[in-house]
This record gives C-alpha cells, structure tokens and sequence, in this order.
C-alpha cells in the first residue's frame, strides 16, 4: 500500500467518520475475554495509548531527528561516521463504531546526511488495519504495513505505537538481516472469519509480503542482497475453553520466492496454539507444530559444497507473552520457523528471541531497554548469519502536545563460525510536535 494513497483514505475518511459520530462504541459481551493477539493473527499492543480522545480520533504532527552513527555502512573494516537528520511528518485516523473499526497512519518525510550524502532521500512509511463486521458473527479484517527507507532509520518514527490489529508474530516476514542501505518491504493481510458458536471461532487467512533492494545492494558481511516475496494461506479454528484458556489449530501453506522466482521454497506446516489471559491485560500465547519444506534452486544461485537437502521436516515453535500495565507495559517473544530470506540466497530457518520493557516515571518521562537476537540458517546450507539489537530509549513528554525522544543502539552482524563481524552504535534525539483532534461526540 503506497502511503500517498493512505492519507487520501485518511482525509476522506474524517466526513464518514463525523457522520457515524452518533453510532456508540463497539463495546465487549459481559464476561467476554478476548483470545491473545498472537492466535488471532495479531501483533500485540505497544507504546502509550491516548488518553481522553474516545473512540474516534484524528492526530498528527512533525518530528525532526538528529543521529550520529560510528559505522553508517554497516562495514567490518574503515568505519565512516554520519550525521544525519530526518523530517517526519506523520498522520492517524482511529475509528471504532460496532460495525466497523481502523486505524490508518502515514509518514512522509525525508533524510539528509552530512557525510554521506548520495543516501538523502525521501521516505515514506504507511500502515493500515481494518475490521468490518460483515454479519453478526462473520468479520472481515484487512491490514496493510508499508515502508520505503533505510536500514538505518527503521524503527526509530514516532507515531509507530500500535494498539494492537496489524500482522501476528506467526505471520511476519524475516526483518533481521541487518542493512543501513535503502530497502522497501510491504506486507499485507486479508481475513475472514466467523462465529460457529459462543465458544468456537474458524476462518481462512491470507498474507503477502515482498522486500526489495536497489540493484546491486550488497552487505559486507551478508554479500549481495535478493529482493523476496512470500505468500501464505491459513485455515485456522481457536476455542474459548474456559475464561482464561484458548486452544486452536493452523493449517498453513507458504511460498518463498527469490528475485522473481529465480529460487522457491513451498513449505506446509501443522501448527497447534494455546492461549491463556494470565491478567486482563496480560497474556501468553504457544504455538508449535510439524513444518515440512520443498526447495528449488536453478542454475545461478551459489550452493555450498555439501548436498542440499530439497525435502526437510522441521518443528516450528515459538512463544509471545505481552503485559499492559498502566505505568509498565512489556513484551517477550520466542519464534522458530522457515522464513522469508531476508535479502539472502535462499528462505532460512529463522531462530529469534526479542523483548522490551518500557517503564512510566510520573505523567511526563517513560524509560526502556530492549533487544533482538536471530538467527538466519538459509535451507540450501548457505552462509548462516546472526544479528544481535539491543537499545535503551526514553520519552519525555512536555505537555499534551511535544514530546522529546532519544535513545542509544548497538547492532553487531556476524557470520555463524567466523570473526568477519561488523557492528554499529546509534545515538539519537527528537523533538516532535503532535495535535490531538476527537472526532465526533
């Protein structure tokens, strides 16, 4: 989804939106206790919810970032520094009403840099999420996440908090191959799903994710980069046990193609899922199941020495816990399954541990670390690649309407079995200035 496109749905959207002010927000059964995120094919919530907007509302602003980075390309040897700067403006709508609920956001801005200047560009990053309540117990749910941008910049926007939709743990395309070059990534979802009984929920779910790098992109440790694509189809059907406990099983399909089907893995998976709300505000969800993979590799894609297993069964595994609390919120995640390459030469069995933790101090600064490790093991035997993130940030809040964001980042690259690694520190501050508008009465 193009991001231009997403602030025309979001200027059009503010006169639908005001004429369905009358309509009540959708509001939870008595006793009705949601599935995790994670089994609903969800990403858990993140970041500061707003407070006092209701349920419809528009909001916006501007954010200017300084960086100076230690090794702006992301090399093993001759580091060279950066200064740069990115202008952000960014734009929400937030809708909810018993039938239909989104939440669309869009940023565009663009970077300059000081030492490297042919990296100054324009980015843009765009996300969307939608539910429609087709019927009384069928809902269609589509959501979209666009990004055109650096390496270098990914994860550092504000207006990024999520309240939750967008794509699950299970679903997301492999993000962990570390480049400070320019990339575009779009992933996409559709769902339909339907009520059999107060307890028993079924649907089919679809996703479509594709990655892209300029020609010729390369990574000095990871060597030439591959544009990606991955389609997935699910049937899934999740039970509501008791209050707190949900069960569910996946059927999956998937398709990773390499730079237009130079290269294919289809793969076929089984996956069994638990859900428990520990907390009406905490959760941890479990999935694991059998994954069966079928590789095809023509003439033109470098092999290792050793034969390639085409057919290969491999347990994928994993775990999300998520808390919500009112001056602490925190999350931590296991994820083991075949994945989209990432910009490697073939899909891989991605291994990845993350979490963070972001603590409220009184009603104007918030504070938190976290991290990232993963492990990319491509199928055909290739090069495997680890990459380790970890970060500390803060948020202090002046007043209702500008806040001022820094934070410190090291991120290391390294070669499974090898010393040619590459790493990285980040320091950041930003200044943004947001306004808050509700919509409706």
């Amino acid at each position: 989804m193009k991001p231009w496109l997403i602030l025309v749905v979001v200027l059009a959207s503010v006169a639908g939106c005001s004429a369905q002010a009358s309509e009540p927000p959708a509001q939870p059964s008595v006793g009705e206790t949601p599935a995790p995120p994670t089994m609903l094919g969800q990403d858990i919530p993140r970041g500061r919810p707003f407070e006092g907007t209701g349920p419809n509302y528009l909001t916006g602003g501007i954010s200017i970032t300084q960086m100076y980075t230690d090794n702006a390309e992301l090399t093993n040897s001759n580091p060279v520094d950066d200064l740069s700067y990115e202008f952000l403006p960014h734009l929400a709508l937030v809708h909810s009403a018993p039938r239909l609920t989104y939440d669309l956001d869009a940023m565009a801005g663009f970077v300059v840099n000081r030492t490297l200047s042919d990296r100054n560009r324009a980015t843009q990053t765009g996300t969307a999420d939608l539910s429609y309540k087709m019927t009384q117990f069928t809902a269609l749910r589509l959501s979209d996440s666009f990004m055109n941008t650096t390496g270098l910049w990914s994860g550092l926007n504000s207006g990024t908090d999520t309240s939750g939709g967008g794509i699950g743990a299970v679903q997301q395309p492999n993000s962990s191959i570390l480049t400070y070059e320019q990339f575009r990534s779009n992933t996409a979802l559709t769902e339909l799903s339907a009520q059999l009984s107060a307890n028993s929920f079924v649907g089919v779910r679809g996703t479509h994710s594709y990655t892209w790098f300029p020609n010729g992109a390369s990574s000095p440790v990871a060597g030439t980069l591959y544009d990606g694509q991955v389609y997935s189809a699910e049937a899934f059907y999740n039970r509501h046990f008791t209050a707190r406990n949900w069960g569910g099983i996946t059927i999956r399909a998937q398709r990773f193609d390499l730079e237009n089907s130079v290269g294919r893995t289809d793969t076929g998976s089984l996956l069994f899922l638990y859900g428990v709300n520990l907390r009406p505000n905490a959760s941890l969800s479990l999935f694991a199941g059998p994954e069966l993979s079928v590789t095809a590799v023509p003439q033109g894609i470098p092999l290792p020495p050793t034969p390639l297993s085409r057919r290969l069964w491999s347990p994928a595994t994993g775990a999300v816990f998520s808390w919500q609390g009112h001056t602490t919120s925190t999350w931590a995640s296991f994820n083991r399954q075949i994945n989209s390459s990432g910009g490697l030469s073939s899909a891989v069995t991605l291994t990845s541990v993350g979490g963070d933790v972001l603590r409220q101090f009184g009603r104007n600064f918030a504070f938190g670390p976290g991290f990232v490790y993963s492990e990319s093991v491509p199928i055909t035997g290739a090069q495997a690649i680890r990459t380790y993130s970890g970060l500390v940030q803060f948020t202090y809040y002046v007043g209702r309407n500008y806040q001022i964001n820094g934070g410190y980042a090291r991120d290391e690259q390294r070669p499974v079995g090898t010393n040619n690694n590459a790493s990285a520190d980040r320091v950041w501050i930003s200044f943004s200035l947001d306004f808050i508008r509700p919509l409706g009465r």
